[in-house]
């Protein structure tokens, strides 16, 4: 009880946290961590790879960012004997999810999907996700026993079954600034190193699209060539839902570092009761549901949902310190974009994908809507858009051709 007394008490210092409350303002944390908004000082000792595959043929790689975190990305390679002439693809997961989300089952893995037509794809693990490095009261809590193992025996040991999991409390925070900052650099160095390309294709779901289309609207990173974002928003539209979402997820989250909650417990408690805001449950085989509000489900950081929050209370987002709209800079993104949404997405829904349309300074942008109205079999919603039972027959091959022709 001392033990865990004083891991809290470290915790609230690292935070800069007080008995208040863990939910009060983080506007000067990175500030007092000394961050560098635009270091980008890679070097080869940065960038390991494991050489073991994955049971569903993905390897494992690792690359430490200008901050100091070690984010991990499993690799897909071609499987056609003559790869197609296209640039390496990163995909990357949304809110509250891992690298996991593009490999779920066979009937729904984009991953597995682009690297049969050929592309080298890289799905990736953003901080506090899947095995990247991420905080834990006790080491054996994350990743679960299931990943746990698969990792030990793909790398015959080299990652450890925690993955990059750490009780250091300097990793118990960050934002979704350092996602767009440091994240989205970090992948694209990785991908770019092993290679040899020069440009990457990015493909984001939700926050995953977000923090693609904040890269390029506040740094203009010249490796992302093409962006495809599904159901991803700079802006949103007023409505009590996403607010009780959000405000959940914090309550979780402040439950999780005070130690309220035991590893155990976490999956049903980020199951939260408006968890089907991202599905629309006609569309989605019950096993991958299940998977996406237990055990492949990742509690957010305090701070990247305050600034959902902010998102959902302003109807714009905003940088943590609420001096940047990147909202109002999306002008500055340049490279094609196709931008996508189910029908149904109550998170995302079609009307904020018609404002990015409208704003991205893009000369070559797409704007499609995956519903009955476009000739789909169903209304998608927020998830099941890409995970859906009829996602790869209907969606998988309009991404791909978009990817490699610029038209769906």
């Amino acid at each position: 009880m001392i033990h865990r007394r004083l891991a809290w008490v470290m915790l609230a210092m690292a935070l800069g946290l007080t008995s208040s409350g863990l939910s009060q303002d983080l506007d000067d944390l990175l500030e007092r961590w000394g961050k560098n908004l635009l270091k980008k000082q890679f070097d080869e000792t940065n960038v390991q790879r494991w050489q073991a595959p994955f049971e569903r043929n993905a390897e494992i790689y690792t690359v430490r960012t200008a901050d100091g975190w070690t984010l991990v990305a499993h690799r897909y390679r071609p499987r056609t004997p003559k790869p197609l002439a296209a640039d390496p693809v990163i995909l990357c997961h949304g809110l509250g999810y891992s690298a996991l989300f593009w490999d779920l089952d066979p009937h729904c893995s984009l991953a597995e999907y682009l690297a049969q037509k050929g592309y080298d794809v890289w799905a990736v693990s953003l901080r506090g996700c899947g095995l990247s490095q991420k905080w834990v009261w006790k080491l054996d809590a994350a990743p679960t026993l299931l990943i746990g193992d698969l990792v030990r025996r793909a790398t015959n040991n080299r990652i450890a079954p925690t993955g990059f999991a750490t009780v250091d409390p300097k990793y118990a925070n960050w934002t979704l600034d350092d996602h767009i900052a440091y994240d989205v650099s970090a992948f694209v160095y990785l991908v770019q190193h092993h290679t040899q390309a020069k440009n990457v294709t990015w493909i984001g779901h939700s926050m995953g699209g977000i923090i693609a289309l904040g890269h390029l609207a506040r740094y203009k990173n010249p490796g992302i060539a093409r962006l495809v974002t599904v159901g991803s928003q700079m802006t949103m539209p007023p409505g009590q839902l996403p607010m009780q979402f959000f405000t959940e997820m914090l309550r979780v989250r402040e439950r999780e570092l005070a130690g309220k909650i035991v590893p155990e417990q976490l999956p049903q408690e980020v199951k939260t009761s408006v968890e089907n805001m991202f599905f629309n449950e006609n569309n989605i085989h019950p096993k991958v549901y299940q998977a996406l509000t237990t055990w492949a489900k990742e509690v957010p950081s305090l701070g990247v949902i305050q600034q959902y929050l902010v998102l959902a209370k302003e109807n714009e987002l905003l940088d943590h310190k609420k001096q940047f709209n990147y909202a109002k800079a999306l002008g500055q993104v340049q490279v094609p974009v196709l931008i996508t949404c189910g029908a149904a997405d109550q998170l995302a829904p079609p009307e904020v994908q018609r404002y990015l349309y409208q704003h991205l300074g893009s000369k070559q942008k797409t704007l499609l809507i995956f519903g009955k109205q476009q000739g789909f079999s169903i209304d998608a919603g927020h998830n099941d858009a890409l995970v859906g039972l009829n996602s790869r027959k209907e969606v998988y091959p309009i991404l791909e051709r978009w990817v490699r022709t610029g038209k769906p």
